[in-house]
Order: structure tokens, then C-alpha cells, then sequence
């Protein structure tokens, strides 16, 4: 018992002395906020990567004792002063996937196929961890994807049939390629909002960071993927950046930006018909439409306009389907940068027609689609041609030349129709528009670019102007150029006027009077036919061949006998003479003599 005692005794000291020293220690609490060093040098990214895959993995231990989830950050400097957050997590560990990679280097606006030294940290409130470093090496794919700068987002673009050749839009991306490795870049569009899923090609190039698209190319991608003609629609836009690595094919996309585009029928149409209130000889109706020609790329016509009843109307482009017929209303000229005559203005009305509020009367109305231009003139008398007359120089045209002494003149002889006779030989010419002007010169490329069927003897010189030339059988020719049917023929001489004009003397014709101080002249404007505006008053005239010479004249039964066919507003005067008279309502009207059918009219 005794030792036992003594044994409990002395524990008891120890444990006495052993608590008195454990009272005197020190604990301090760990507050530590570390990122652990994954031990990677370099991360290697190849062709067969997947975008979800682990590129590394992170933890990080923390004693900070703050709240708030963790953001991981990088950067490309150890200061982080270019820095991106790469995710925000909840937990101490996060998974680096290969596209939050790419998403971080797009951040930081690093590009192309490099080799970079990027850092890591992880934040919490205001506090920071150590940071770690690693080198990102892509030796097969861009890290990055290409940034796609313009078109940007939001853009639009009205499309016009004139101007299909010119430059209308920039495609433009960034990319920094530092490898040796060669990129192709493909222009990808698709219908706005379907994912691509049916792409049209806009264009390919090699380690190029832009593109230019023509008026023409942008409508033909509107149109393959699947825009309508005249109405807005939205496409997708997107960079594919490719290249070949082995046996395999990378590809990796840009952002997608969105534009609008109104693509159209480049193809003009041959003719509009007017419609409408405004029009009075056409009314809302299709029984009369008022046709106004395509000659080359100007619609033209003679119309008779009112402010009454409305007084508007719109242009429709085929008669056949009526009112179902695409059309042209105020807008869409407006909206092109068309200036529109002062006497034309938006009718404000559902359709938004054109609403004519000028003086009730007859005028030339001209849509010029190159010059943008919708003009109102006095009315044109006798054939409508963009020009008077068409000018042959050339060593092909014998009696010209290459030289202005003594061009050929190929008149206008009807509505968009050149006619004149020309002695061929074989070799070349040009046509040209103004006389004394080479500038103004034609060639043979210029009409069959536009589509105009041309006779078979006539070809391309392939001179240094490809001029026509000539290869048939040297002799004298009727030369007809149709700018409506888009025409050049050759054929037998062609039978014009025997005379320059007629001349009208007369009561009947109160601007002539019966005397040659002022007779009235009816020019020849075609092959055998002879016509103008004369104004008339109910009695006698008389047609004469010669001016200043009575004995030329042309009566009534002259006309009669030699079987023409006579406007019921003529008749006999059975005066001494046997002249004209006239019988109708009195005014102004276009007179036309037709010697090859045989016909007076009036209209």
C-alpha cells in the first residue's frame, strides 16, 4: 500500500508540473489563402483536343476565414494588370477546360498559333493567393478563335440593280498568326437565328484578315440563303479559320454578328406599267396601263398626270399578273437615293404611292437608274431614244474611218430603236454616242454584257478597244439597234423617209396660217414615217413637200388614191383645192403619217 502511495504521488507532481508548462504555450490559428502548384510546366494543346476536356486541374487551400465564392483569374503578366476571370466557384478545386483557355486568351486578346506564358490566381473578396505560371503552346490549332470586326451587328444594306459591280461592304476579323502554319479563312452566312444550319460560302482567302463584297455578290447571298427579293431579311455572319494538321482538319469560328440585307432582281424588268388615279389614261385599273419602256437602263414614256381624284399611282413591273405584280411605290425610290421631281410626293396614303401635285397635263417621265434621277419634261414628239442618233467611226464603216470628218449616223427611229444604212467592209468600228467625242465610244463587250443578242457577222475585234468587227460579205447593210429587245441586226438596206419632213400650211393649222413665214414641220422619225405635235383649229391646210413652193402641195384626194387610211377627224374641205380640214375638238395633238402602212392618225 505504502508504494502505491508514493507512486500516486509523484504522478500527481508530474501532472501538476506538466499542466503548469502547458498553460504557458502559444496556439496561433492558420489563416493562410494558398494555391497549389500543380507542377506543369506546359500545356500543349493538338488537333484532337475537345473543347470540354481537362487541360489542368486546380486546388487551393483556405484558412482566410471570409466568406464569398472564388474567382479564378489570369493573366499574362505577373502584376495582373491584364487580367480576365476565367470562372466563380464555390469549392477549392476547379477543373481549367480547354475552352476556358481559349475564352481567357480571347479576353486578354491573345491570338493565332503562339506560345504564352500565363498566370493564375484565385481571388476571394480582397484577397489573392500566391499566383502559379505554366507556358500554353499551341503547335496545331489556334488558341483563339478570329474576331469578326465588320460587318458589325445591326448593319443594313438596300441593294440597287445599278450598282452591281461596286463595292458595297468589308468583311473584315483580327487574327495573329505567329506559327509558320498556313490559315485559310472562309466567309460563312446563314439565315439570323438558325444556327448555321445551311451555310452559303461568302468568300475564301489565305492568311488574309479581310474581304471586299461587290453589290452583286452580297445579293447573290442574300438570295442562296434564302432571302426574298424586295423584302428585308437578316443573315448571320461568322470566320471560319482552318488548316490542315496531319491527316486531320482544325476549324475553330469566330463570334457571329447580324446583318440586315434587301437583296434584288438585277435583271430589270423590260418595261413598268403606271396605275393609278394620278395616271388618266390608266386610272386604278388594269384595262390601260401606261407603259414606259427599258432602254438600256432608263424607263421612259409619254404620260398625261392629274392631281385630281387622288392623283396618285404606282409603278408595277408585269402586266400579266396585275395586281400581284411586284411593284414600286415613293419609298422605294426614296429609300435608294433617288431625286424625285419636285411635282411627285409620298401620297402618305396605305401604299405610300407617288402622288402627283403639279398642273394637270402631258409629260415625258424618266426613270434614269444610273443616274437616280425621276425627271418630268415636256413631251417627247416622235421616237423616244436615250439619244438623237448613234455615230459608226471605224475602217469596218467604209465611208467613215477612224476619224469625225465624215462618221455614219444611225438615227433614232422609234421608241429605243436605231435605225440607218452603213457600207461594211472587213474590219473593225465602234459606236459612240456623241459625235467628236472618243470618249463616248461603245464597243462590243459593252453591249454583250448586256445582254443584247448581236448579229452573227459582227464580233469582237480583240483590239485593243475590242471594237466590232465586221467578218460577213463587204456591201451595204440596214443597220437596227434595239436598246428595248437588247437587238443588233443587219440586214437589207433599210427604206427611210424620201423626205426630211413634211411641212403644214393652213387656217386649219393656226400656227402656220396660209403663208411660208412659219409653216408647221412633221419630221421623219422612222422608216417611212413622219410625225409631231401640231395644233389645230376647224378648217382648211394642206401637206407639202418643199417649203416656199405651192406646187408641192398634198391634198385630201391625193391621200385618198393612193389608198391611206385617214383619222376621222379629216375630211375633204371641197374647197377649191380639195384640202384638209379639220373636224374635231380643237387643241393639240400628235399627228403621224405612216407612208409604209399607209396611215394619217392622230392621238
Amino acid at each position: 500500500m505504502k508504494k502505491i502511495l508514493k507512486f500516486s504521488l509523484l504522478l500527481l507532481t508530474i501532472l501538476m508540473v506538466s499542466c503548469e508548462e502547458e498553460n504557458e504555450l502559444t496556439i496561433t490559428p492558420r489563416t493562410d489563402f494558398t494555391l497549389n502548384n500543380p507542377q506543369i510546366g506546359t500545356v500543349i494543346i493538338n488537333s484532337n483536343y475537345d473543347e470540354a476536356s481537362e487541360a489542368l486541374r486546380l486546388t487551393w487551400e483556405d484558412f482566410s476565414n471570409t466568406s464569398g465564392d472564388y474567382t479564378l483569374q489570369m493573366s499574362n503578366d505577373d502584376e495582373f494588370a491584364n487580367m480576365t476571370d476565367i470562372a466563380s466557384v464555390s469549392e477549392k478545386n476547379y477543373t481549367i477546360t480547354f475552352n476556358d483557355l481559349n475564352t481567357g486568351l480571347v479576353a486578354l486578346g491573345i491570338n493565332g498559333l503562339t506560345s504564352n506564358t500565363l498566370y493564375l490566381r484565385i481571388s476571394k473578396d480582397t484577397a489573392t493567393t500566391n499566383w502559379i505560371s505554366f507556358k500554353i503552346l499551341s503547335t496545331t490549332i489556334p488558341v483563339a478563335a478570329p474576331q469578326l470586326l465588320t460587318p458589325t451587328t445591326g448593319d443594313s444594306f438596300i441593294l440597287e440593280t445599278d450598282k452591281q459591280d461596286d463595292e458595297i461592304a468589308t468583311v473584315s476579323w483580327s487574327y495573329t498568326n505567329e506559327s509558320s502554319k498556313s490559315i485559310t479563312f472562309s466567309i460563312e452566312a446563314a439565315l439570323a437565328g438558325t444556327n448555321f444550319a445551311t451555310i452559303v460560302s461568302g468568300g475564301i482567302v489565305e492568311d488574309a484578315t479581310s474581304i471586299s463584297w461587290t453589290t452583286l455578290q452580297l445579293n447573290d447571298l442574300a438570295l442562296s440563303a434564302g432571302l426574298i427579293i424586295e423584302e428585308s431579311g437578316d443573315l448571320d455572319i461568322r470566320i471560319k479559320a482552318s488548316f490542315i494538321d496531319g491527316s486531320n482538319t482544325v476549324e475553330v469560328y469566330s463570334n457571329t454578328n447580324t446583318i440586315s440585307v434587301t437583296p434584288v432582281d438585277f435583271a430589270l424588268p423590260p418595261a413598268l406599267y403606271v396605275v393609278g388615279a394620278g395616271a388618266v389614261d390608266a386610272g386604278w385599273g388594269w384595262t390601260s396601263p401606261v407603259e414606259l419602256l427599258l432602254q438600256g437602263k432608263k424607263w421612259s414614256g409619254n404620260i398625261k398626270l392629274t392631281p385630281n381624284n387622288g392623283g396618285n399611282f404606282r409603278f408595277f413591273t408585269d402586266k400579266t399578273l396585275e395586281w400581284a405584280s411586284p411593284s414600286y411605290n415613293f419609298p422605294y425610290f426614296k429609300d435608294r437615293g433617288y431625286t424625285i421631281d419636285s411635282n411627285f410626293e409620298d401620297a402618305m396614303d396605305g401604299d405610300n404611292n407617288f402622288l402627283f401635285v403639279g398642273t394637270e397635263g402631258e409629260y415625258f417621265i424618266e426613270i434614269d437608274t444610273d443616274a437616280k434621277t425621276i425627271t418630268l419634261g415636256p413631251p417627247v414628239v416622235g421616237p423616244n431614244c436615250n439619244f438623237d442618233q448613234l455615230w459608226v467611226v471605224g475602217a469596218g464603216a467604209v465611208d467613215a474611218g477612224w476619224n469625225w470628218n465624215s462618221p455614219i449616223k444611225i438615227s433614232c427611229t422609234g421608241t429605243g430603236v436605231y435605225q440607218g444604212n452603213i457600207n461594211l467592209t472587213n474590219d473593225a468600228f465602234r459606236f459612240f454616242t456623241t459625235k467628236d467625242d472618243w470618249g463616248s465610244g461603245r464597243n462590243h463587250p459593252f453591249y454583250a454584257n448586256d445582254g443584247y443578242t448581236i448579229d452573227s457577222d459582227l464580233e469582237d475585234a480583240l483590239d485593243g478597244d475590242n471594237n466590232f468587227k465586221f467578218t460577213g460579205t463587204p456591201g451595204e447593210y440596214g443597220l437596227t439597234i434595239d436598246t428595248v429587245n437588247k437587238t443588233i441586226e443587219l440586214g437589207p438596206k433599210i427604206s427611210l423617209c424620201d423626205l426630211d419632213q413634211l411641212w403644214l400650211v393652213g387656217a386649219g393649222v393656226p400656227d402656220a396660217g396660209w403663208g411660208w413665214a412659219t409653216p408647221v414641220s412633221l419630221p421623219c422619225t422612222g422608216a417611212g414615217v413622219y410625225s409631231g405635235q401640231v395644233t389645230f383649229a376647224n378648217d382648211a391646210f394642206r401637206f407639202f413637200t418643199e417649203k416656199d413652193n405651192w406646187s408641192s402641195g398634198l391634198n385630201h384626194p391625193h391621200y385618198v388614191g393612193e389608198g391611206y387610211t385617214i383619222d376621222a377627224n379629216f375630211e375633204d374641205a371641197l374647197d377649191g383645192d380639195n384640202n384638209f380640214r379639220f373636224i374635231g375638238t380643237p387643241g393639240t395633238f400628235t399627228l403621224t403619217v405612216d407612208t409604209v402602212n399607209k396611215t394619217i392618225t392622230l392621238n
